[in-house]
């Protein structure tokens, strides 16, 4: 698939060089068919990050013409090099996410299930997210160029609206990126709209999340946007296991925002019933696979003279560090475990690479739920504690250590042939 997407250029007639360039209609309307031909490519949240770009660019041309034909321009001229047109920019960037928001808000109106909760849901949470971006446009515009106020809510907006909702409306890989992680669940099939919906609000939320916050000036926006996420993905949860709507998130890139969202929930995570048992097979395994390549990608084995294979050390690694990262100092045993096994990482400079790697990787994961205060302290040393040591901690963290310890030997697929693994030895003796 082509994915020659289009430059600024000064065909464009948008700012080359310092020097504006003028433009017909036949520019906007090539424009238009470059726009479109961008929603064609293959990734569908880089897809329309892209597309963000080049909708704002048909902004900024269609601008330009209108105020080439008005006789009151609302473009200054640069002067001693400042960018005086910097709003026009901003303006519509933020007028091509309100484009993309108005064409999902559309989508979920679409057959039968209109009137369903998640649909419902959904609708509320795109309008509420176009909210501030439309306040702010039709601020600017009614502040900066009164004149061109319905032109430009009447025409371009629509336009650029239309040719996100054709994409969104007919782009198959949405439902389909689904089908593959729910595969063999007789449940999803009845909730496969429900959780295509939802995947298009994230997959949206994604691509603006990529965008950034430096081309749409609106950090309410953005907070709002952050805090539907969120609400999306916990409903998303209600339908698909946790490790299938990992899998789905991360395709779309909300990878790190699911973990931050999810680790209370890891922490909290104890085995209940069956689905209970999947759900911590898939975090230990995660957690495992994450500080692996971290400690890959860091080459810590690196500084380790053993008999032991490459692969067979980034295990090992990975699952002391995993129990490093519970840093507490008073239990010896978890924080001495990969040295006792791997004396050669006494070395202060390694030892610490290996405690930052590892602990960096699980930032994401709140060991001790409910105990902020624990987790500051165990970062340093600056917050020492006055009065008498907290005669429930210790309790605490030898519980959650023998909660972990125990998920890991019951349900690590690393320790099922353990023969050449250390840290299963380290375990079994923990």
């Amino acid at each position: 698939m082509d994915r020659s997407y289009p430059l600024v250029s000064a065909d464009d007639g948008v700012t080359v060089n310092g020097s504006p360039s003028a433009s017909t209609s036949s520019d906007v309307e090539e424009m238009g068919l470059k726009f479109n031909h961008s929603l064609l490519g293959d990734d569908s949240t880089d897809k329309l990050v892209q597309s963000l770009h080049d909708a704002a660019r048909i902004f900024e041309v269609a601008i330009k013409e209108q105020d080439s034909l008005s006789k009151f321009s609302w473009l200054s001229t640069a002067w001693l090099g400042v960018d005086r047109n910097a709003w026009v920019k901003t303006l519509c960037y933020e007028a091509s996410v309100y484009s993309l928001l108005q064409a999902a808000h559309e989508i979920s109106f679409q057959g039968d299930g209109r009137d369903r909760d998640v649909n419902i849901f959904v609708q509320r949470s795109l309008l509420r997210q176009s909210a501030p971006l439309e306040s702010l446009i039709r601020d600017k515009l009614s502040a900066k160029q009164p004149e061109a106020y319905e032109w430009f809510w009447s025409k371009q907006v629509p336009m650029v609206a239309a040719s996100f909702f054709n994409y969104l409306e007919e782009d198959l890989s949405i439902t389909s990126g689904t089908a593959v992680f729910a595969n063999g669940l007789s449940s999803i099939s009845s909730n496969g709209s429900d959780i295509s919906l939802l995947l298009l609000a994230l997959t949206c939320n994604a691509a603006i999340t990529k965008l950034g916050t430096t081309k749409v000036s609106c950090p309410r926006f953005f907070s709002m946007s952050a805090d539907i996420s969120r609400r999306l993905m916990d409903m998303l949860v209600d339908f698909i296991p946790v490790c299938q709507a990992y899998h789905s998130i991360k395709h779309i890139g909300l990878r790190r925002e699911f973990l931050v969202h999810f680790g209370p929930r890891v922490a909290a995570c104890r085995v209940k019933n069956d689905r209970g048992s999947e759900e911590v097979i898939f975090w230990v395994n995660l957690v495992q696979k994450q500080l692996q390549q971290a400690i890959n990608r860091e080459r810590i084995w690196s500084r380790l003279t053993t008999s032991e294979s490459i692969e067979i050390l980034e295990k090992d690694l990975a699952i002391f560090g995993f129990f490093i990262a519970f840093r507490k100092n008073f239990i010896g045993y978890l924080i001495g475990g990969s040295v006792l096994y791997y004396p050669q990482l006494s070395s202060i400079s390694s030892y610490q690479l290996y405690v930052e790697v590892v602990c960096e990787e699980l930032d994401w994961l709140p060991f001790y739920p409910g105990n902020d205060g624990t987790t500051k302290l165990s970062h340093g040393h600056k917050n020492k504690q006055k009065g008498p040591p907290n005669a429930e901690a210790i309790p605490q963290v030898l519980d959650v250590c023998s909660h972990w310890m125990q998920s890991f030997i019951k349900y690590s697929t690393w320790l099922q042939n353990p023969s050449n693994v250390k840290a299963a030895r380290f375990l079994s003796r923990g």
